[in-house]
C-alpha cells in the first residue's frame, strides 16, 4: 500500500517540476528582455560616450599644446631672430613634457614663408629640413593666406592624427610663422585595452590613398585599419561581416552596431575631418564577460531542469494534468503583479505624480526618430532659496500639471527641475508652453504667493547616442543664449564653437587682425543726485564688426587661460577711454581669481596709472562675493595691498552663497553690489525685498554705499530708493555702449 500511495504522489512531483521549470523559463526572459538587454545597451552606449569624449578631449588638448607652445617666450624669440637651428636643441619644446599623458607628439615649426624648420621625427639634416611645405599642404597654404588658428583631425602620409596649428606672432604682432602639433591615437587604443575593450581605427575609402607609408599595412574591403597591433578577434569579425556592415547609412544601422557578434559589442564614433566631411570610423569593440556568465548559467539551469524533466516523463509516462495548468497561470499572473508593482514604483515620479527617469530610459523604442525636448525651469534654486522647498515642490507639482495639459501626454522627470517629452511639433509645443506659463502665473498657498516661471529649452533627436547626456549639455548652452527660443544640440557644432570662439579670443589677444577685446560701459546712477559719474566695463569680443557678449567666449576664455590678458587689455583701453573724460568720473573693473593668482596685477595697474596719468581712487576693482570671502590668503594679501594704493573696492554678485561679513569688514571694501536676481523681481516679491533691505541696512552700518544691478524698470527703480540703496545700474538708466551715456536712451 505505502508503495502504491507513493507512485499515486508522483504525478504531482511532476507537476511541480513542470511548474518550476516554466516559472525558471519565465524568469529566464524576463532577466534576459527586461534586464540584461537594458542593461548591456546603458553599458555599450556608457563605453561609446566613454571614447567620443576621450577623442574629443584629445583633440581640444592637441589643440591646446599648439597654443600654448605659439606664445611661449624661448620660441618666438627663436622665430623673431631666425635663429632655426635652436629649434633642435633639447630644452626649446621643454613645455611638451608637462603633458605626461602625450609623449609621442609631433611637433612642426614652419617660418613666415611657409619654409619648414622644425619637424620632430626626422633630424636636423633631413631634406625636408628647409622644403617650402605650402607646395604639399593645401591647409597650410590656405592658412597663410588668413593666418588662423585651427584644430582638427586628418588623413597624412602614414595615418590619421589629430592635428592642432597655432600661427606665432612677437609682441608688436608680426607673424612669424606656424607651430603645428600631431597627436596620435595609440594612447586611446592602449587605454581601452586594459579593459578587454578593443579598436579598429578605419580610414574612409577616399581619403585611404593620401597615405603614402602607412604605419598599418591591414587593408580590408579597401579601407586601411590604422589601428598598430590589431585584436586578432577584431580583424576576424571585420573580415566576416565587412566593413560596410558597420558604416552603411541607413537609418537602422545603430542597432546593427550595438549587436552582439562572436562575444563582442560594437559600437562606433565617427571622425570628422577639416571641412566636416566623415573622414574615418572609430569602432569599439567591448568583450561582453558579465552578462556573458549570467546567460550561460540560466542557460545551463534551464538544461539541467529539462533534463531531469524529460527523465521523469520518459520513466513514468507522465500525462499533463489540466486542472494544474490553473495553478500555473495563477502563480504566472501572480509573478507579473509583482513585476509590474516593482516596475511601477520604478517608472513613476511619486513627488510630481508623472514619469520617472527610469521611464525615460526604458521607454528609448518610443522616442526613436521622434524628438525630444528638455526644459528647464530658470532661477528654481533661487526659488528654493527664496520661499523655501515645500513651496519650490508645489511649484514643481503644479508646473508637471499644467505641462501636460498643454501637451496632452505624459512627461519624464529627469532632475529637480528638469523634464523632458517627446514631440511631433517642436516649435508649437515650445510656443505653447511659453504662451500658457507668461500669460497666467502659478498660485501656491491659496493663493498668496504667485509666480511667474519661464523655461529653457534643449532639442535633439531620440535616435542618437545618449540623448539625455546631449540634452543636459544644450541646455548649460541654452542658458548662456537665454534669448533663442531653444537650442538644437549637436556634438560637433558645440566643438566647433569652442574652437571657433578660441581662435577668435587667440587673434583678439595676440594678433589684433580680426578681432579684438573692447570695453562697452553702463551707466552706475547715484541715486540721491540723478547723475551718472560711474560707470562699469564691461568685456565685449569684436569678430569682423560683430560684438559678442561674455555669454559666448568667458568659460572658454577661462578653460584656454586667456582671462588675465582679457583683463589686461580691459585696463589698458579703460584707462585710456577715461583720460578723455572729466576728472570726477570713475570706472569699475571687473577682477579674477586668475588675476590675483599671476601675482602681478598690482604692479601692472600701478604701470598704467602712471602711463595715463590718472588717480587709483578712479578706479574701483569689482571682485566676486567668493574670491572676497573664500579667497587665497595670497588674494586676501593683494586685495589689502591694492585697497592700501588708493583703490577702491566692490564685492560683485553679493548676497548668492559666500557671504563673510568679517571678511568685509577686514577689507574695507567701498561698494557692496547685490546679485540681480534679488533686484529683478524686487517689486513683486516680498522676501526678496526683504533680502535686499537686510543688505542696505548692513551696508550702511558699515559705511559701504550699495549697487543694485538688473534695474530694469521705474516699478523696480522706486523700490530701490525705498530702501535706501545709493547707487543704480540696468537698462532703466543706461544700456552698455562703448561711450559713456550719461542720460537714459
Amino acid at each position: 500500500m505505502k508503495i502504491i500511495n507513493y507512485v499515486m504522489k508522483l504525478p504531482k512531483i511532476l507537476t511541480l517540476f513542470v511548474l518550476l521549470f516554466l516559472l525558471s523559463f519565465i524568469a529566464y526572459f524576463y532577466i534576459q528582455t527586461q534586464y540584461i538587454q537594458k542593461s548591456e545597451t546603458n553599458y555599450v552606449n556608457a563605453i561609446h560616450n566613454e571614447v567620443q569624449l576621450l577623442i574629443h578631449t584629445k583633440k581640444l588638448t592637441t589643440f591646446s599644446i599648439a597654443q600654448r607652445l605659439a606664445i611661449d617666450k624661448k620660441l618666438i624669440d627663436i622665430m623673431k631672430n631666425k635663429e632655426y637651428e635652436k629649434l633642435y636643441d633639447g630644452n626649446v619644446f621643454s613645455l611638451v613634457n608637462k603633458f605626461k599623458a602625450y609623449k609621442h607628439l609631433w611637433l612642426h615649426v614652419v617660418d613666415e614663408n611657409g619654409v619648414n624648420r622644425y619637424l620632430s621625427w626626422v633630424d636636423k639634416n633631413s631634406k625636408l629640413v628647409g622644403e617650402n611645405i605650402l607646395n604639399h599642404r593645401a591647409d597650410l597654404k590656405a592658412l597663410y593666406k588668413n593666418p588662423h588658428s585651427t584644430s582638427f583631425i586628418s588623413v597624412g602620409l602614414f595615418d590619421i592624427t589629430f592635428k592642432g596649428i597655432m600661427p606665432i606672432y612677437d609682441k608688436k604682432h608680426k607673424f612669424l610663422g606656424v607651430v603645428e602639433v600631431i597627436n596620435h591615437f595609440n594612447s586611446i587604443a592602449r587605454g581601452l585595452r586594459e579593459d578587454e575593450i578593443y579598436s579598429a581605427l578605419v580610414i574612409e575609402k577616399e581619403f585611404t590613398k593620401q597615405l603614402s607609408h602607412p604605419f598599418s599595412k591591414v587593408f580590408i574591403d579597401g579601407y586601411n585599419i590604422s589601428t598598430l597591433n590589431l585584436n586578432k578577434d577584431v580583424k576576424k569579425i571585420l573580415e566576416e561581416k565587412g566593413i560596410n556592415y558597420f558604416i552603411r547609412d541607413e537609418e537602422n544601422h545603430e542597432t546593427n552596431l550595438n549587436s552582439f557578434i562572436h562575444h563582442y559589442f560594437v559600437t562606433k564614433v565617427d571622425m570628422f575631418g577639416v571641412n566636416n566631411d566623415v573622414i574615418g570610423h572609430y569602432f569599439v569593440f567591448i568583450k561582453d564577460k558579465q552578462h556573458l556568465e549570467v546567460k550561460e548559467i540560466l542557460l545551463q539551469l534551464l538544461t539541467a531542469l529539462m533534463g531531469i524533466l524529460f527523465l521523469l516523463m520518459a520513466f513514468f509516462g507522465f500525462k499533463v494534468n489540466f486542472v494544474n495548468r490553473n495553478l500555473i497561470d495563477s502563480l504566472s499572473k501572480r509573478v507579473k503583479e509583482e513585476t509590474d508593482k516593482n516596475f511601477s514604483l520604478i517608472y513613476h515620479d511619486n513627488l510630481v505624480q508623472c514619469y520617472s527617469k527610469a521611464k525615460f530610459l526604458a521607454d528609448d523604442a518610443l522616442y526613436k526618430g521622434k524628438e525630444l525636448v528638455m526644459l528647464n525651469i530658470k532661477n528654481f534654486s533661487q526659488i528654493n532659496a527664496t520661499y523655501g522647498f515645500s513651496i519650490g515642490d508645489k511649484i514643481l507639482k503644479l508646473s508637471v500639471i499644467r505641462l501636460e495639459t498643454i501637451l496632452e501626454r505624459k512627461i519624464y522627470r529627469i532632475d529637480s527641475d528638469e523634464f523632458i517629452f517627446i514631440s511631433d511639433e517642436v516649435s508649437d509645443d515650445i510656443a505653447d508652453i511659453n504662451h500658457h506659463f507668461n500669460d497666467d502665473p502659478l498660485h501656491v498657498s491659496k493663493g498668496d504667493i504667485s509666480i511667474r516661471i519661464s523655461f529653457s529649452f534643449s532639442v535633439v533627436y531620440g535616435s542618437e547616442h545618449d540623448p539625455l547626456r546631449k540634452l543636459s549639455l544644450g541646455i548649460k548652452q541654452a542658458k548662456c543664449e537665454p534669448y533663442k527660443p531653444y537650442i538644437y544640440y549637436k556634438e560637433q557644432d558645440v566643438n566647433n564653437e569652442f574652437i571657433k570662439f578660441n581662435a577668435y579670443l587667440y587673434d583678439a589677444i595676440f594678433a589684433q587682425q580680426d578681432a579684438r577685446i573692447i570695453p562697452y560701459f553702463q551707466g552706475i546712477r547715484n541715486n540721491k543726485t540723478g547723475e551718472i559719474i560711474k560707470y562699469e566695463a564691461l568685456a565685449r569680443l569684436e569678430v569682423d564688426g560683430k560684438i559678442y557678449s561674455p555669454y559666448y567666449f568667458i568659460e572658454i576664455a577661462k578653460n584656454s587661460g586667456f582671462l588675465t590678458e582679457i583683463t589686461k587689455i580691459m585696463i589698458d583701453k579703460s584707462f585710456a577711454y577715461l583720460t578723455q573724460q572729466a576728472d570726477n568720473i570713475a570706472i569699475s573693473i571687473n577682477i579674477t581669481e586668475d588675476d590675483l593668482h599671476s601675482k602681478n596685477l598690482k604692479g601692472y595697474l600701478l604701470e598704467k596709472l602712471a602711463f595715463y596719468h590718472l588717480k587709483p581712487e578712479q578706479i574701483i576693482l569689482e571682485i566676486l562675493e567668493g574670491v572676497s570671502a573664500s579667497g587665497a590668503k595670497n588674494s586676501i594679501i593683494q586685495l589689502k595691498e591694492l585697497k592700501e594704493a588708493g583703490f577702491k573696492l566692490s564685492i560683485d554678485d553679493f548676497g548668492v552663497e559666500y557671504s563673510n561679513f568679517e571678511r568685509i569688514s577686514e577689507l574695507d571694501v567701498d561698494f557692496i553690489k547685490i546679485d540681480g536676481k534679488y533686484i529683478k523681481n524686487l517689486d513683486e516679491s516680498e522676501k526678496s525685498y526683504k533680502i535686499v533691505k537686510a543688505i542696505s541696512e548692513f551696508a550702511s552700518s558699515m559705511n559701504i554705499d550699495v549697487v543694485a544691478e538688473f534695474v530694469e524698470n521705474e516699478a523696480i527703480q522706486k523700490v530701490v530708493k525705498e530702501t535706501g540703496i545709493e547707487f543704480s545700474q540696468g537698462y532703466c538708466f543706461s544700456v552698455p555702449a562703448q561711450d559713456f551715456i550719461k542720460e537714459k536712451l
